[in-house]
């Protein structure tokens, strides 16, 4: 399996922790906070680490929270390419209120990053060895331009690199200008990018081809939260059931799932094998507490259940 590579220019310092109710004005008293290394492409690349997948992650890495950030990423044998920069690194923070079950997410935008800073992350894409896949994934911090996956697909091109591309908003569109093999949004993301509202799944269908139609795009899977996910290619669209499980977080739920897509394609497995594949790392995900991604041992269980079903 050729090394798959995740560029991730906004990270965070996922901190996650319980409390028993979410109250205005009281000094809530909440367990230990546990602490994870976050951010789309860094997630992608810890799903596709425990898949047993090789992998590089490429980030952004400033201030003291990104000291405790690639040590903690450094315990999970993933090779790093870290760009050092001027700012600090964020932080996200996950609250769980135990008397109702509710999970309360609180994400920041992230400090600025300069010209020079962001070039350089586009030199380390210049500078790439071999890959078959670049992920890129998360949103873009202050300072960056819309079209900055724009520049990184262009890139990936002229190396014949499967760019992929999981973002949102003016990013998501502005990044798809170069084309992309793959993208995944839900469906917010797809009425961004179709102009218009989805009433039903048949009008999701109709969406999805005229974004196939209007992008260079290879392939699209509409992820549909329990209900699945749909894949379109210019061949048409199918429906893909996701696990029925009881979820515990949604937290790298999607990234998980592209991770699972990613790592299995690079497998060798076919198209329509990786949607289901992606869907049990996305579930397994779910089933996990907090911040914590899949356990390969769960993915593996319910992508069983869905191939034979």
């Amino acid at each position: 399996m050729k090394i798959i590579i995740t560029l991730t220019a906004n990270p965070a310092l996922d901190i996650y922790t319980n409390v028993e109710k979410v109250e205005p004005e009281k000094k809530m008293r909440s367990n230990s906070p546990k602490k994870d290394p976050g951010g789309g492409g860094i997630n992608v690349s810890r799903v596709i680490k425990r898949l047993g997948g090789d992998t590089k992650a490429i980030y952004t890495c400033g201030g003291f929270t990104g000291k405790i950030f690639s040590g903690l990423l450094k315990k999970e044998n993933i090779a790093l390419d870290a760009l050092e920069v001027k700012n600090e690194m964020r932080q996200n923070f996950g609250i769980f209120e135990e008397s109702t079950g509710e999970l309360y997410r609180i994400g920041f935008p992230g400090e600025e990053l300069s010209e020079a800073e962001y070039k350089a992350l586009l030199k380390k894409i210049e500078n790439l060895p071999v890959a078959e896949f670049l992920v890129a994934s998360g949103s873009l911090p202050p300072g960056v331009p819309e079209d900055f996956y724009s520049q990184v697909a262009k890139i990936a091109k002229s190396k014949n690199i499967k760019f992929v591309l999981d973002t949102s908003g003016k990013a998501l569109a502005a990044g798809l200008k170069e084309g992309a093999y793959l993208v995944k949004p839900n469906l917010d993301e797809l009425e961004d990018l179709s102009g218009r509202k989805a009433e039903s799944m048949e009008d999701r269908k109709e969406m999805l081809q005229e974004v196939l139609q209007k992008y260079s795009l290879d392939i699209i899977v509409h992820s549909l939260g329990p209900d699945g996910a749909f894949l379109a290619t210019k061949e048409g669209v199918k429906h893909f059931p996701a696990p029925n499980v009881k979820p515990n977080s949604s937290i790298g739920a999607g990234d998980s799932m592209v991770g699972g897509m990613v790592y299995s394609l690079a497998a060798g497995k076919s198209l329509e094998e990786a949607v289901q594949y992606g869907l049990a790392c996305g579930s397994a995900t779910l089933i996990s507490p907090g911040t914590e991604l899949l356990q390969k041992e769960d993915a593996e269980k319910l992508y069983k259940q869905l191939s034979s079903s």
